[in-house]
Formats: structure tokens, C-alpha cells, sequence
């Protein structure tokens, strides 16, 4: 299996192909897929326009220094499925993120993208601290 040197832990290579497995691959398939995914996630730029989208009482409830780990990588196809809606509240924005690399956590981001595939997910480290806020628009549920 050629993983490109991103899962370095046997047991994170390991937790992946049995995610692969129960998802109903064959070994052979869970190998290919696993290093197409591996792939993806190092030809990531230095720098990732990322997507979110909160549901809060109002804008000055947003913190903009923690925003979460689950963003996504099509703003197009995140405002069709709100699927990552995150918050419980009234009012539903889309933010607009730059996000250095280093930032991806790459073994939940690899594992995400296995159990969601139609997502385009990408899972940051540390609630998204460090991230550079772009916008924040008010959308309509």
C-alpha cells in the first residue's frame, strides 16, 4: 500500500482500512481508495478556502476566534445539503475561511471523507483557531 508517508501510525492506517471494510470494500479497493483520499489531502494547497455554516441568535454570536473543525471545501454544495449546520440557533450564516494547511488535521479529515464521502469535508485541529475569517453572510434556511 503506497500512502504517500501521510498515515505514519500503523494504527491510523489500521482505524482507516477497517472504516473501508465496513463501508463494504474489498482489501484491494479499500487500498486504492484509501491512497486516492491520501492523496487528495497532501495535494491540498498551503492555503484552503474552507466553508461553514452556523445557525446562531444573531452575527455578534459567532466566535470568530473558535470556529469548529468541520468545514467544507464547496460553498456550492454546502448551501444545497446543510448538512454541516452547526448551532441551534434562529439566524443561519456562511463563513468564509482561509486556513493555512497546517491546520488540517489529516488522520480525521482522511477518516471523514471514508464515512462521508459526499461531503468534501475537511476537519481542522483546535476548533478552527488560527483560521482567517474571509465573510460572514447571513443566509436563508
Amino acid at each position: 500500500m503506497k500512502l504517500i508517508g501521510l498515515l505514519k501510525e500503523e494504527t491510523s492506517k489500521s482505524r482507516m482500512m477497517r472504516l473501508l471494510k465496513d463501508m463494504g470494500f474489498s482489501k484491494e479497493d479499500a487500498e486504492d481508495e484509501l491512497d486516492e483520499i491520501t492523496h487528495y489531502v497532501k495535494s491540498l494547497p498551503e492555503k484552503i478556502k474552507l466553508y461553514r455554516i452556523l445557525a446562531v441568535d444573531s452575527e455578534d454570536k459567532i466566535n470568530t476566534k473558535e470556529l469548529g473543525c468541520h468545514y467544507s471545501t464547496s460553498r456550492k454544495d454546502l448551501l444545497k445539503s446543510h448538512t454541516y449546520v452547526t448551532g441551534s440557533g434562529e439566524e443561519y450564516y456562511i463563513v468564509t475561511v482561509m486556513s493555512p494547511k497546517s491546520l488540517v488535521d489529516i488522520n480525521e479529515t482522511i477518516a471523514n471523507r471514508i464515512l462521508y464521502p459526499n461531503e468534501q469535508e475537511i476537519t481542522l485541529k483546535n476548533k478552527g483557531r488560527g483560521v482567517e475569517v474571509v465573510s460572514v453572510k447571513k443566509i436563508k434556511p
